[in-house]
């Protein structure tokens, strides 16, 4: 019976797959580390881990991304499972998941706040948020806000699907209970249950919404446009259709819930940053807006503070 080695991989997918997607394939398959793949080009594979190894390539051949082939992508040191109905977690996300921890360990020196909310909106697979609880779990400086009030952890998805896979990664992190999950569009469902008892509240609202346009869209890598939902990427008006209903929604729950204080933030294209602030004025005029740019050097967040 002949022997299929690490190394005979590697030279039959040569030129047809990206030899680093092809090791982090193979390390995968058999349990082993990169490091192993590249010192140990002499290793044995069993014969059914080379046929799903077959499957697996063949499937990267097709762009389908190596996350969903994987069942998971790292972001911010943890590692997330995400599905077709969940967007794959960028690197650029990771700047929301500092500036939250910033401004949740803040102390704002206002004695009429009962509460912290923190509100992941368009969680997906719940990777911002659960990111930041772990990282205040581990963080032994982490004190909370001033006056000892409670902080309170959302995730909020329209997809039920997504919300399914949000859930998994919090069990698999030990912060499910930590977090109500809810299903609705945006903020709507903080702002029709009154049972969530959100008056006199500090709100910190993180969202990573869809804001490509059709002409960003359309240059995406077909990796994207092929496979990861599209519901999630796209947004009309040039990207901002649904920052705009989601500002629209904030200046109601900022009037109707006396919320103390509120900043959001916003995941942008960098081409947004001269349009945004007129839409933000035109709901919040009195905002307190600042951009953040991002390891590239790239205008990435809007943080609106009112």
């Amino acid at each position: 019976m002949t022997k299929t080695t690490i190394a005979d991989l590697q030279k039959k997918y040569a030129g047809k797959i990206d030899r680093l997607d092809l090791d982090v394939l193979i390390a995968a398959e058999i349990g082993k580390s990169r490091e192993f793949v590249l010192t140990y080009p002499e290793y044995v594979l069993p014969s059914l881990k080379i046929k799903n190894l077959d499957l697996k390539i063949t499937r990267r051949m097709s762009d389908e991304p190596l996350a969903y082939i994987l069942g998971y992508r790292e972001f911010f040191g943890l590692s997330f499972a995400v599905t077709p109905d969940t967007l794959i977690p960028r690197p650029e996300t990771e700047l929301m998941v500092e500036m939250a921890l910033q401004e949740i360990s803040s102390k704002h020196q206002t004695s009429n706040i009962k509460h912290q909310m923190i509100v992941d909106v368009g969680t997906g697979s719940g990777n911002i948020i659960i990111s930041i609880l772990k990282n205040l779990i581990i963080d032994s400086k982490f004190n909370p806000p001033a006056g000892g009030q409670n902080s309170k952890f959302f995730a909020v998805d329209i997809s039920n699907a997504a919300l399914t896979v949000a859930q998994q990664n919090a069990q698999t992190h030990g912060v499910a209970k930590k977090i109500k999950f809810l299903q609705g569009n945006l903020l709507e469902t903080l702002i029709e249950n009154c049972k969530l008892n959100i008056e006199n509240s500090k709100m910190i609202i993180l969202a990573n919404l869809p804001y490509l346009s059709d002409e960003i869209y359309a240059a995406t890598h077909p990796t994207v446009q092929k496979y990861e939902p599209r519901s999630a990427l796209y947004s009309a008006a040039a990207g901002l259709a649904h920052y705009e209903e989601l500002l629209q929604q904030m200046e109601t729950l900022k009037n109707t819930h006396a919320l103390v204080h509120v900043t959001c933030y916003m995941e942008i294209s960098p081409e947004q940053k001269r349009q945004l602030p007129v839409l933000i004025r035109k709901r919040l005029p009195q905002a307190h807006i600042a951009f953040h740019k991002d390891l590239a050097q790239k205008w990435r967040l809007c943080q609106i503070t009112v």
